[in-house]
């Protein structure tokens, strides 16, 4: 979401992802991809840095969980009769739950 502001001044923040085209007629003219039309009262520079701003915030923030994420695996016994599993451990990664594919050690299950 980008901070824009009305032309009374009142700010509004627009998911960035929706807007289609930015036109200055002599105001700013947001088109959206629904076809609604928002009148601000930034720039269409303005409103373009903050979109190029916010998306390269959003993909740093996805590289940084992307590099730090942690290769740790902790093994949950299953219980039986969990279906499909099989007795496949269940490992809990910082992403959430997953099934490793592999038996626990010691044959617990």
């Amino acid at each position: 979401m980008i901070l824009v502001h009305r032309l009374r001044g009142e700010p509004m923040f627009i998911n960035e992802d929706l807007i289609e085209s930015i036109e200055a007629t002599p105001d700013t003219v947001l088109t959206l991809v629904d076809g609604r039309k928002i009148v601000v009262a930034d720039t269409p520079q303005l409103v373009v840095d903050r979109a190029r701003v916010y998306r390269a915030s959003v993909l740093a923030a996805t590289e940084e969980l992307r590099t730090r994420r942690s290769g740790e695996v902790v093994l949950f016994p299953v219980a039986d009769g969990d279906a499909g599993d099989a007795g496949v451990a269940k490992a809990e990664t910082k992403s959430g739950p997953r099934a490793t594919g592999r038996r626990p050690a010691g044959g617990e299950r």
